[in-house]
């Protein structure tokens, strides 16, 4: 699994939330809790050997690291890049 197959999963559910909250789906929102879960979980999901605790850690990082807002495909790829997830 890489950053490209983590993106070009299906993020409807988060990108249906967003707009909900007439929010653009594009950018990550790190004050929210529900897009860092969200995030998490989606990380987890394939790389189950990561710990919950690691993975928040890097998303923490990269929310520090990137200004805001944080366009979504610039951001997973930070945090995989600190969880030495392949770029391709």
């Amino acid at each position: 699994m890489s950053v490209k197959k983590i993106l070009d999963e299906d993020w409807s559910g988060y990108d249906n939330k967003k707009i909900k909250d007439k929010r653009d789906a594009k950018f990550f929102a790190c004050t929210e809790a529900w897009e860092v879960t969200y995030l998490k979980d989606k990380i987890k999901k394939h790389y189950p050997a990561l710990s919950d605790d690691e993975i928040l850690k890097a998303i923490k990082e990269c929310c520090q690291l990137i200004g805001s807002p944080h366009p979504r495909p610039e951001f997973v790829a930070c945090v995989a890049g600190r969880l030495n997830i392949p770029a391709v």
